[in-house]
Formats: C-alpha cells, structure tokens, sequence
C-alpha cells in the first residue's frame, strides 16, 4: 500500500491564526520547558561557560530544524482511520511497526520517569525544607503524585492537551518573572572566574565536555512527543494542514529559545557555583536550590510552586503520547482493540513509574546516557533514514536532511562516552 497521503490541501498558505492554534503552541512550549530547562543551568552552572556558548549557538537548529523535518515527515504518513498517532508506523510493515511502536515506547519511557522523579523530589525537598513537615516518606508521596498523573492521562488527548495548555502559559510567566527578578544579582564573575579553569583545562577535556553535553540539549529543547499529536491534529484540518503546523512549530521554538537561553544565563550569573554543586548532588532543580535575598523572600516561597508545575506539564506532554502508544501496542499484540488492553498497558507502565520515582535514580545521569542519545535516534535518525529510503518522502531530501544526520549522529555518539 502506498504511504503516501494527499498534500495538496496541506500545501496552503497559513490562514489567519485560531485560538486552537495558541493551545497547540503552548502544548509545545510546555512540553519542551520543563524539567529539562530547570535542570540545564545546574549543569552548565557546574561544567562553566564554554558549554553555555554551545548551546547558545548549537540550541536552535538542534532542535528547531529536526522537528520541522519530523512533523514533514508525519504528515506523509498513511492516514489511519481509527485515530492512531504518526510515529512512522505506516512506513514499516507487520513486525516492523510494532517494533517502531516499542521503541517509540522505550525512548519516551524513560523522558516520563525523568520529569516523574524530579517532581517528587521539586515537591519532597518543598515540604521539608520550606514548610517542615517530615512525616510523608517518599513510597506514599510517590505514589499519591503518580497517581494523580496518570489519573489526568487517563482523561484523554484533548483534556491532557488542554491543561498542559492551562499550566504552560503561568509557568512561562513565572520563569521570565523568576529570569527578570535575578537580573540586579548578576554577577559577570561567575562566569568570568571560570574562563581561568577553562584555560587551564586540556582541549581534548573541553571537546569530551562539549560532547557529553549534547544530549542534555537535545532533551531540554525537546518536544517530540507533541509533534505526534498536533500533526494528527492539523492533517485532519487539510486546509490549514502542513504549513500551518509547521507555522506553529516555528512559533512555538521561538519562544521555547529565547526564555530558555535567558533563564539559563540569568541563574548562571545570579546563583553561586556552590548552589550548583548542591543540587547537582542531591538531585535537585535550579528553582529547588533558590534562596533570594534577606529573611523572607517570595522567590524562596513561590519558586518550588513553579519547578512543580513545569515539571508536572512536561510529564503530561510526554506521557500523552506515551501512554496512547502503549495502548496501541498492546492491542496489537493481542489482536483486539479493546479498552481492557488500554487500561493493563496503563497499569503496567504506572507500576514501573512509580517503583523508579520511589528508587530515585541521577536525573542528569539518566539525561545524558540514555533520554537524550535515544530521542536523537526518534528526531534525527528515523526521520533521515525513511526520506532516503521510502519514495514518498523523495521530495524531502537535501541539505537540510543532511545537517539533521550530523545532528543525529553527534548526539547519540556522546552514549559511548558513558560505555568508554
């Protein structure tokens, strides 16, 4: 069967923007911002500037460009009658797109059990240190935050999309407020006292720091698992389809740089290496590690609130997709579509979630060695292979293609340097 879809009616010029479209750009922003963005100034504020600098200029068309070229690709994709989501599953056959499937599950799994962890953890070291309250263990607040998260999954794509949306836009209110209100404790010293370390440092050292960081900027600026749901979205609505999802994406990117680049740079000139090395050690989010100035600060208070909330819409982004093609892939096995099937895959996948967030393992550790390596094989190395090997996708092949390859292939390299 040909995998091919009709884009005449994709190939458009964008309509006037809808207020669908506002949720749609959200959904990506707080997909993307989250968990990942809260941990990015802890490791550039413990490894220096020289890796601020790669991802002021590598940020943007590591992931701008890549998700282009995924939502291209999805909208090429064999349209399925019964609402399932693009993930490349019309391009394989039979065996293959259940194992597509599979490991769509295991390289998004993981991303979950990420923003699960340090939500726990955000609202744990909440309790105990801002408000004293010591009698909640971590087995039973585990179990009551993941529980309540796949509670919302379970309410469906639309309900998910629609409070991710709610969340995303005070969350990126309050990171640009938190961003603002650090400027007056910038100090150029922080940045500038590292700059003798780094002279000091061998180049190979620094190469192997550039290296194993690319994952890690490849996850924050990550937004993947929504590009699934939002193309399914805009293809159905054929007269604003491809452009106007692409529109979208751009919209969306544009914002998710430029408030994390001044997030970042505005923590790594205002909070002292100290607190880095802190947090980086016990697990802990930028915003977890705040202290402000004098007795009584409202960034002390509210900062916990806002690292909970984005982890909490970074977790429902993910899992949305997640948890669909888990559902999928269980129906498939067993040859039946039947909502029993749905509900087993989301108990299993509930159990493993919350027996890792109770284990507590490294967050950044976990980024670096295995979100961020797999999610390069999802965004840039599928994609390139199906453009040079399916003749439906022949007109997406160039240069473009090419760069997304590098891209691809740099960032799942740095897995070696955890196996060297």
């Amino acid at each position: 069967m040909n995998t091919a879809i009709t884009t005449t009616g994709n190939i458009t010029t964008r309509r006037s923007w809808r207020w669908q479209d506002n949720i749609w750009t959200l959904g990506l922003y707080g997909t993307a911002v989250g968990a990942g963005t809260l941990f990015l100034p802890v490791e550039i504020g413990t490894r220096g500037p020289v890796i601020f600098l790669v991802m002021l200029l590598l940020g943007l068309p590591l992931s701008l460009i890549p998700h282009l070229l995924l939502c291209r690709v999805y909208m090429r994709e064999e349209q399925i009658a019964d609402g399932k989501l693009p993930i490349f599953g019309s391009f394989f056959s039979g065996r293959g797109e259940k194992l597509i499937t599979l490991f769509y599950c295991v390289t998004f799994f993981p991303v979950t059990l990420v923003y699960g962890v340090a939500l726990v953890n955000a609202l744990d070291n909440f309790l105990v240190e801002h408000m004293h309250i010591t009698v909640i263990s971590r087995g039973p607040l585990s179990f009551i935050v993941v529980a309540a998260l796949y509670v919302v999954l379970s309410k469906g794509r639309d309900r998910v999309v629609a409070t991710m949306s709610a969340l995303a836009l005070p969350f990126a209110v309050s990171v640009l407020l938190i961003a603002v209100s650090l400027v007056p404790d910038w100090h150029l010293s922080n940045l500038t006292s590292t700059f003798t370390e780094v002279k000091a440092t061998p180049m190979p050292m620094i190469l192997k720091g550039i290296w194993v960081t690319l994952p890690l900027i490849t996850f924050s600026f990550c937004c993947a698992p929504m590009v699934s749901p939002l193309t399914s979205y805009y293809r159905e609505r054929k007269a604003e389809g491809e452009s106007k999802a692409l529109f979208v994406i751009r919209v969306a990117y544009m914002a998710i740089f430029t408030s994390i680049i001044f997030f970042v740079l505005s923590c790594v000139l205002s909070i002292p290496h100290s607190s880095f090395v802190r947090a980086k050690a016990e697990n802990l989010n930028v915003l977890s590690v705040m202290k402000g100035n004098g007795g009584f600060s409202l960034i002390y208070y509210v900062a916990p609130f806002i690292a909970i909330i984005g982890m909490t819409k970074s977790f429902l982004g993910v899992g949305l997709s997640v948890a669909e093609m888990c559902g999928q892939l269980a129906a498939s096995v067993s040859g039946k579509k039947t909502t029993t099937n749905k509900r087993v895959a989301s108990l299993v996948l509930f159990l493993l979630t919350f027996s890792i967030v109770y284990a507590n393992p490294d967050v950044l550790n976990l980024i670096e060695t295995l979100c961020g390596p797999l999610i390069a094989v999802i965004l840039f190395l599928i994609p390139v292979y199906l453009i040079y090997t399916r003749t439906a996708l022949a007109q997406l092949r160039g240069v473009t293609v090419f760069l997304v390859m590098l891209g691809g292939v740099a960032t799942l390299s740095a897995l070696l340097w955890s196996i060297i």
